[in-house]
């Protein structure tokens, strides 16, 4: 017991923080979360207080939607139906200002695997025609029709699991029958047991699916997450309108995502571009005679990590560097004959790549600001 409590002392470096961009609240998600009522070790209020003490601002309950539930009230461990969880979780997650999300994670074979249904309102109704079917398709085509008549938001989950695709990550025709009558609109691209899947993001851009992150956590998540080693929860970055489950809806239908896991971020251009300026901020830069002086400082977190892209050839700066959650540091840019000679230009280009900020598989953020000097 009080190793468990030690584990689970979290301090401020496990507690996330990203800034808001312009017109938008940054909010993070844990969007694929499992309590007792399915399979999962930890009751529903737990999972909020854990949200609530990492600084998550939303929890999507998703336990499975398959036959686990009905067995455990055959065997008299509960007495109630699949909505009990969020319910529970939701009345906690007032008090402790946590978004809570009304979900499911329908369980089938691969193909099709597993899907979440988000922001519906009666797992009961999607499970009986789940567990009226065995042919794995048919049982998932008619769940996530009849999610969709509650007006859920489709995810396709852990493509990459190693349990359904041990060998390689496919996506089958089941997939694009799914994705042809408009069932799915997002992909799992990240899964806490699993990482990150190139294969599941590249799919999210070719088919203009959002982009989803979760622990997709059974224990309780000190458990799991190495909190003294300073980890972080993987999950996904939303950027709201408000902060309401209604903002966070919005934001998922107009694909305003991005994830985070493991010290990386994947998102497109047009989201984590904005995020990036509003993290690693340019406060001062002064020319000197022979140099200029560019201070920088990291408003999140979570490390940015950069490296020298092509840009002007005439000055020099270095090639790495990583810049620390909450760290301001100096690039001092001199003339490009020798480190420390004289910078002869008046304008230039800085341009660096953010190695930790993925656009599309194996292509970091381009960063390309032009300096010039004050008349």
């Amino acid at each position: 017991m009080l190793l468990f409590c030690a584990s689970f002392a979290l301090s401020a470096q496990n507690r996330h923080f990203f800034p808001d961009v312009e017109g938008y609240h940054t909010l993070t998600g844990d969007m694929h979360v499992h309590t007792r009522f399915s399979d999962g070790d930890v009751w529903p209020t737990s999972r909020i207080d854990e949200a609530y003490l990492e600084g998550i601002d939303v929890i999507c309950i998703t336990d499975h939607i398959d036959d686990r539930h009905k067995r455990m009230v055959k065997a008299g461990l509960f007495n109630c139906d699949r909505n009990e969880s969020y319910r529970i979780a939701a009345k906690h997650g007032k008090k402790k200002d946590v978004i809570v999300i009304h979900g499911g994670e329908v369980s089938r074979g691969m193909p099709p695997g597993h899907f979440n249904t988000l922001f519906v309102s009666d797992n009961e109704a999607i499970a009986v025609l789940n567990d009226a079917e065995k042919d794995h398709y048919k049982a998932m085509e008619v769940s996530l029709k009849e999610a969709r008549k509650q007006n859920s938001f489709n995810v396709w989950n852990h493509p990459h699991w190693s349990s359904q695709a041990p060998n390689e990550t496919k996506w089958f025709p089941e997939h694009t029958k799914l994705f042809e009558q408009g069932l799915m609109d997002a992909i799992e691209i990240y899964n806490g047991s699993e990482g990150y899947s190139p294969e599941a993001h590249q799919w999210a851009i070719d088919r203009n699916l959002a982009l989803i992150g979760g622990t997709d956590t059974h224990n309780p998540i000190a458990l799991e997450l190495n909190f003294n080693a300073g980890v972080l929860r993987p999950c996904t970055l939303i950027f709201a309108k408000e902060r309401t489950v209604e903002g966070v809806e919005e934001a998922l239908w107009a694909r305003r995502t991005a994830v985070y896991g493991d010290g990386m971020l994947y998102g497109s251009e047009e989201v984590l571009r904005p995020l990036f300026e509003a993290t690693l901020v340019m406060t001062k830069v002064q020319f000197h005679k022979k140099s200029c002086e560019v201070v920088f400082e990291n408003r999140s977190n979570v490390p940015v990590v950069l490296t020298k892209a092509p840009g002007s050839e005439e000055v020099h700066y270095k090639r790495f560097r990583i810049v620390h959650p909450q760290e301001k540091f100096t690039m001092w840019i001199n003339g490009s004959d020798y480190h420390g000679a004289p910078l002869k230009v008046d304008e230039f280009y800085l341009s660096l790549y953010v190695e930790n900020y993925i656009t599309a598989p194996g292509k970091p953020l381009l960063y390309k600001v032009k300096l010039t000097r004050p008349q």
